[in-house]
Formats: C-alpha cells, structure tokens, sequence
C-alpha cells in the first residue's frame, strides 16, 4: 500500500465532513451529456466556477444527477485537506503533477494551481479542493474541474477533447491543433459573426446515433497579441496581462451565440499563412485524429490508450480539413459561411475548396 492509500480514507472523511458542515451549500444542476450537480461550500466558489457553466444550468424537481462534484477549501474546515504538505514535497517544488488512478479512485494534484481532483468512479462523486478559494488562477475559473469531467467523461464513452467548436443550425465544426494556431481567434470572430459556438477551448464528444459535440464552458482565453486582430476583447476582459492569457465569458457578451450540443460534420486544423485568401485543404482523417488526441492527451494528464480510442470510433467517417488561413478577419469569416451553407444545405462537405 502506498502512501496515498493509506490517507485516502482521511481524505474521503475530509469531504464528507465539509459537506455536512457547510451551511445552505450551493447546488447548481447543468446538463453536459447528462445531468450534472455542482455544488459548493461558499458563495466565493460559487461564484468563482459556476460562471463558465451558465449556459448549460437548468431547473427542475426531482432531478436525479449523473454525477455529483463538490468543491471545498480550508475554510470550511479550518485545515487542510489530509495529506496536502505531502503532496506539495512530492510534487518537487511545483514541478511536477502528482497523480494516482487505481480501481475506483482517479486523483490528480496541480502544484502550480493548488487543487487537488478526485473521482470515484463507484459512486459517481467528484471532490475538488484547494487551500484558498480566492487564489483560483485566471484559467481555472475559464475552464473548471477539467480533470473530473475527464473521467466522468471516460467512464460513460464520451471523451473532453482540447479543441474549439463552432457552427451553424444544424451543424458543427472542431477547430483543432496545438495552442497559437489560430483556434481561439477564429472561434472568437464565428461567435462575433452570427455562429453557434460550443468552446475554444474544450468540448465534449460523444457518438450517439452520430457524433455529437456538446459545450462545456462558455469562456474564451486569448492571448495578448491577439488583441491586434480583435481589439473588441480588451474591453470584455476580466483579468489584466500579469496573467498569460486572458478571457471573459460569452454568456456575459453574446449569449445568443451559445449553444449546448451539435451534430459534428467536419474537423478543421488552422494554420496561420497570412495570405490573401482562406482555403480548405482535404488531409487524412489520421492526421485529424492525431492533432486532437496529441494535445487532448497532453492536456489531461493519466490518459492515453482510452481517449485515443474513442476518439478513433467517434470521428472514423468524420471528413478532416487544413484551414489555411487568410489575413483579413471578414474573408476568413466569408469563408468558413460558405463552408458552414455547403456542410447544411448537402448534408456533406465538398472534398476540396480553394
């Protein structure tokens, strides 16, 4: 038995008792391929990891949820959570994350947030602590609890996958590859421009009757330089350039532009040319494949062989295109409605466009 086994039980005891001591705890149901309960021991963590997930709250009686996530601090107990001073030595220094995934329990600590994630896949419960809810860093309240809804996720065939995702009525796209390639920039002009936007960041898959994209969060994270091709987002920006990147939620800006859940039609891989016209180029679908499931798996550490897998049954006849660019943001956006008509109007996409 290792060390962490050996405190698991005092970490479990942790979260009941915060749960049973935190008066009028925050419940907020939202619907993310299911009925998911989030609920929290304070108003300042409410408020701080609900905002990404408005757009997906609904209400009701007699809701049973398919899975559960709590969220705590210190302060609801007056201690840390068992084991925190161990996890930060292992962690060499906030180096390196610490994870541990053994029969029901899958749990992740991130020295360089602070939070520590825990799933218990018997129960269907998620636990998510860290030290000072007024220390959450910028990119956790944009994109919250990743890693439970990960293997929530895994659990269940669906998968989260680090892409963007927009579209039209009935149709949706993944923008996909790695950072700086354009994704967020062009899903941050579709949201502008009379599109349906799912994430810019992360988005749920699932192949049910056909593969399905459902949104996750509403925020968008750009980087600075960004701000030259849309000054607009500057001034929706909550946060100020000591962060990396920064974000703001469409939900507050543009909530028309949100939508829950999509059927996906194509995968789009942005590269940055700078040239005069925006084309699509027809690629491989393994090389679709690939530039999703490399920096999905990247982005969740743990996963591997599983994500890979479902995301090969999920987008097996799903067509793949090299987005190449263009230098103006209205051409770009002429381009991709072209491409959004010809997608709905033949219920496919041609196989080349220049």
């Amino acid at each position: 038995m290792n060390k962490f086994e050996t405190i698991l039980p005092d970490i479990l005891d942790y979260f009941n008792e915060s749960q049973s001591k935190a008066a009028n705890i925050r419940k907020r149901f939202i619907n993310i391929g299911g009925p998911v309960l989030l609920t929290y021991s304070s108003d300042i963590l409410e408020q701080s990891l609900f905002k990404a997930f408005e757009h997906l709250e609904f209400t009701g009686t007699d809701i049973e949820a398919a899975f559960t996530i709590f969220a705590c601090d210190a302060d609801i107990l007056n201690c840390d959570l068992p084991g925190y001073d161990w996890l930060n030595k292992i962690s060499n220094n906030k180096d390196e994350i610490v994870t541990y995934n053994s029969g029901d329990i899958h749990a992740l600590f991130n020295p360089k947030s602070g939070i520590f994630s825990m799933f218990d896949n018997g129960r269907n419960r998620g636990f998510y602590y860290l030290p000072k809810a007024v220390n959450i860093p910028f990119y956790e309240k944009a994109a919250p609890m990743r890693m439970l809804l990960h293997w929530w996720c895994e659990k269940n065939g669906l998968v989260l996958v680090h892409a963007a995702a927009i579209g039209g009525d009935t149709t949706a796209f993944l923008l996909a590859g790695r950072g700086g390639t354009g994704k967020s920039t062009t899903a941050i002009l579709a949201a502008r421009n009379g599109f349906k936007f799912l994430g810019d960041d992360y988005v749920i898959l699932e192949n049910n009757a056909g593969p399905i994209v459902y949104s996750v969060y509403n925020s968008v994270k750009f980087r600075w330089e960004m701000l030259e091709r849309i000054p607009t987002a500057e001034e929706s920006c909550l946060n100020n350039q000591n962060d990396e990147k920064g974000y703001f939620f469409l939900h507050d800006k543009k909530p028309d532009s949100l939508i829950r859940s999509l059927p996906l039609k194509a995968v789009l891989l942005p590269v940055i040319e700078g040239r005069q016209k925006t084309s699509f180029d027809r690629i491989s679908r393994s090389k679709g494949l690939m530039g999703i499931a490399a920096s999905s798996i990247f982005q969740m550490p743990g996963s591997g062989k599983q994500t890979l897998q479902t995301l090969a049954g999920i987008l097996k006849d799903i067509p793949v295109y090299q987005l190449l660019l263009g230098n103006d943001n209205t051409e770009i956006m002429d381009a991709l409605k072209c491409f959004l008509a010809a997608a709905e109007s033949e219920g496919g996409i041609w196989e080349s466009r220049r």
